[in-house]
């Protein structure tokens, strides 16, 4: 019996499809009958990359971990998830270039 261990990353990982800290929106096109649908559609913050079988998913396929302010964190695959288009998160920034709900650039 082989026993398989999960990878989580908070941190950046060279080839995978997203970044620690970028802005997402959970697709209003995702289709799993496991996702919990108060999350369509909500804007988010990637947290953590969660490579459940690391030898076949690392770097290119993992798991992301996004933060909903006021839902939590739940578990996307990167095709369930949009990037923000810059324009909108310019029109979010607030004076100074602060964002808003406590969100923040990632350099």
């Amino acid at each position: 019996m082989s026993q398989q261990t999960a990878l989580i990353f908070s941190h950046d990982v060279e080839g995978a499809p997203v970044r620690i800290g970028e802005p997402m929106r959970i697709a209003l096109t995702a289709s799993e009958e496991s996702l919990d649908k108060r999350f369509l559609g909500r804007w988010g913050i990637v947290v953590a990359l969660v490579y459940d079988d690391p030898h076949r998913q690392y770097p290119h396929e993992p798991l992301v971990k996004v933060r909903v302010e006021d839902l939590g964190e739940d578990l996307f695959f990167p095709w369930e998830l949009e990037r923000s288009s810059e324009w909108f998160w310019r029109r979010l920034t607030g004076p100074g270039g602060l964002m808003p709900m406590g969100l923040h650039w990632v350099h």
